[in-house]
């Protein structure tokens, strides 16, 4: 049998269902009617219209951009340039980073009142004009539960650990703040609605998701939490993110583990299936970097970026497709992130960079997005903007890389 496992999905089965007499008083979360919304008035104090012109959305070819690089003027133009002069048509923007800050002066309460603003991004609105200048589709991205900044202002919004009586903490120290609590679906949402009043074409969730490494068994979750609860809340969130972004004419997709394409009880609560039912568009997580050694029966998957994208990708493909979506469709919604870094052997350059993308486009799978913590991108890998270019013509003529299967173990 093939060994599936990416490295550290041993700490993700391990979810712990246990209460403590502690536990903050979370219930579950159930949807609100549409009528309740309306009488909230999330968004009549933001200053924007809500209907934009918005950029065309192309056959998606991006890169992320952290919001430090996005608000400094020394870099950004250097990303535009890169865009300009490549293949590429999409900047995903960090507004809400894994830390839990928020990168520019949103205009929401509890961010305003949890200190949560940290203006790494000045003037955002400027650099949503220049992207729109270049014609450059623009996505904004936003960390959900993941969050030790609010976890730790907002103790009551926190997951919380039974134990100590204090807030859960990660192998790295980092917290989340509670998925069940209604009150933290608001406030994300709410930035998701900001930034698409302010002009972004589409509005992108990483960390939706329940905490996968660190002492589990200590976590205090409502009583009943299991794995199928878990898909279930988690299933509804993307579906109310849908329901409040659809009046502003924006797309909507969710970043997942690189495990979801193979296994459905992962314990985190992220179902692909589920997910690519309700967003416009599932980013799987898919670096080689990241599976387990003897994975697809590699002994370094790293070294084998064409197949390991390949073999993810018709995974994922396999049991998206039902009666109610057509490969066709599945294919369209399937977005990668791929690895434009060097992590473990070998070094990656543009030969590995391209052999992932033409993985996913041997696949039907035409859109991916590029991810380098540095934001340092290999340009070489990329086909030039013109078209007819000799080097483009060069690229398109390459056969597909010669990659040998590896024994497991071996």
């Amino acid at each position: 049998m093939r060994n599936y496992l990416i490295a550290g999905v041993t700490f993700i089965v391990s979810f712990s269902i246990a209460v403590s007499a502690y536990l903050q008083d979370y219930s579950p979360i159930t949807l609100s009617s549409p009528k309740e919304y309306q009488n909230r008035n999330l968004v009549q104090s933001l200053p924007y219209p809500s209907s934009l012109r918005r950029v065309e959305k192309p056959e998606v070819k991006g890169i992320h951009v952290t919001s430090w690089v996005a608000g400094d003027r020394r870099y950004f133009p250097d990303i535009i340039k890169l865009i300009d002069e490549t293949e590429l048509n999409t900047i995903v923007i960090d507004l809400k980073e894994a830390d839990g800050r928020i990168a520019y002066d949103a205009d929401i309460p509890l961010a305003r009142s949890s200190g949560s603003i940290q203006k790494r991004i000045r003037n955002l609105d400027g650099v949503i004009e220049e992207c729109k200048k270049h014609n450059i589709y623009k996505v904004a991205r936003i960390v959900l539960f993941k969050d030790t900044y609010l976890a730790e202002k907002r103790t009551d919004l926190a997951v919380m650990n039974k134990a100590t009586r204090g807030i859960w903490r990660d192998y790295k120290g980092e917290a989340f703040t509670n998925p069940y609590s209604k009150e933290v679906w608001d406030y994300n949402l709410r930035l998701a609605e900001d930034a698409a009043r302010r002009g972004f074409d589409e509005i992108q969730f990483d960390y939706v998701r329940f905490p996968s490494d660190g002492p589990l068994k200590d976590i205090s979750y409502p009583e009943g939490h299991n794995e199928d609860k878990a898909v279930s809340l988690i299933s509804s969130f993307v579906e109310e993110a849908d329901r409040r972004l659809s009046q502003y004419n924006v797309k909507l997709s969710v970043d997942v583990f690189g495990l979801t394409t193979l296994r459905d009880d992962v314990g985190i609560g992220q179902n692909f299936k589920q997910l690519i039912d309700r967003a416009d568009y599932v980013s799987p997580m898919i670096y080689p970097s990241h599976y387990y050694k003897g994975s697809y029966g590699y002994k370094n998957p790293n070294n084998a970026p064409y197949e390991i994208i390949r073999l993810s990708l018709k995974d994922a493909i396999r049991k998206s497709v039902d009666q109610t979506q057509s490969e066709a469709v599945v294919k369209e919604k399937i977005r990668p992130w791929l690895q434009d870094f060097t992590l473990g052997y070998p070094s990656y350059g543009a030969a590995e960079v391209r052999a992932q993308i033409k993985a996913a486009n041997d696949l039907g799978i035409k859109e991916w997005l590029l991810w380098n913590p540095s934001v340092r991108y290999t340009k070489n890998a990329l086909l030039p903007h013109w078209k007819g270019s000799p080097a483009v013509e060069a690229v398109n003529s390459q056969p597909t890389p010669p990659v040998q299967p590896q024994a497991q173990g071996s």
